[in-house]
């Protein structure tokens, strides 16, 4: 009898330590479960001015198709203005994690001196806009930020951070609609030499860009008497670079593959730069540039037009 009332002890504390537990390895499997790209973690830890854990460096090549692939999180997005084309709009998201609880500014870790970096962009693919929103003061999960559209017709809208819970790079997307049609849909011809104001820059690659092979991109920039740009730091780097397909299923976000960081923002580079790219199918891709030229107090975007034989 009293050999018995032991077992049924111990079985009672066996499955009370397998309940007690279970909340843990469903967290550990949730977890486990956001899609991991090629490199596990994303960026090298730095530390910026302030002595904040930053990650910074060349990301990833590789491109992600979010129509197939998904991350365990919800999101709502809503206009809070009239969105038509030259009017600044106000957008409220708001993050949900796999748990339902809210994802506010305490649960995203800094990347590129930023928490979120929101890429907007026309179905066109000609207006181009890197956005990062700000936290609601509520901290339950809402953000926002302003858009001025360029124009009409549907944009789509790609969120790219990296949630302190886990190393792993989170991007969701969704679209939003701009009043007006769009007419023109210009097709797509390789592009690697633009010229912006009193600059020429060009994209150079060192072979011939296939499906599924890294190629390296080679980015610089001359002014009238042919010296190279000089470059200042934007959010942790001196140049950024996304590459989108023609139906906006997705996208690259490139850095510099070269080692060197700026260490403060009066830091400047002059000379070449290089991205990796891996397209995961045949095209024509966008690519937008987006630097700071020395001395000038607004960024430049520029677009490049990929040809991805097969």
């Amino acid at each position: 009898m009293q050999l018995s009332t032991m077992k049924s002890k111990q079985f009672k504390t066996s499955v009370l330590s397998i309940l007690l537990g279970l909340p843990f390895v469903v967290a550990y499997f949730i977890i486990r479960s956001l899609p991991v790209s090629p490199c596990d973690f994303l960026h090298e830890e730095t530390f910026n001015s302030e002595g904040i854990l930053d990650y910074c460096g060349p990301g990833d090549s590789a491109f992600v198709d979010l129509s197939i692939r998904k991350w365990p999180m919800q999101m709502s997005f809503k206009a809070l203005d009239p969105v038509q084309v030259g009017l600044s709009c106000r957008f409220e998201i708001n993050i949900k994690q796999a748990d339902g609880s809210p994802l506010g500014p305490n649960d995203i870790a800094l990347s590129h001196s930023r928490k979120i970096h929101l890429l907007a962009i026309d179905e066109t693919l000609r207006d181009y806009q890197h956005i990062h929103p700000h936290a609601d003061r509520l901290f339950d999960g809402t953000w926002r930020f302003n858009f001025t559209p360029r124009k009409p017709g549907l944009h789509k809208v790609f969120l790219d951070f990296i949630p302190l819970r886990s190393p792993r790079r989170v991007l969701l997307s969704t679209s939003f609609f701009v009043e007006g049609e769009q007419k023109e849909f210009p097709v797509l011809e390789e592009n690697l030499s633009v010229e912006i104001g009193t600059h020429r820059f060009e994209l150079r690659k060192d072979s011939k860009t296939s499906v599924g092979i890294e190629t390296l991109l080679e980015f610089s920039g001359q002014n009238k008497q042919g010296e190279l740009v000089s470059l200042s730091p934007v959010m942790g780097a001196f140049a950024h670079m996304v590459a989108f397909d023609p139906e906006l299923k997705g996208f690259a976000h490139l850095h510099p593959t070269e080692t060197f960081l700026p260490s403060s923002d009066d830091d400047t580079h002059s000379g070449a730069l290089s991205f990796s790219f891996m397209p995961p199918k045949a095209g024509t891709y966008r690519l937008w540039a987006q630097i700071k030229l020395e001395n000038d107090p607004k960024e430049t975007f520029i677009p490049f037009d990929l040809k991805v034989g097969s």
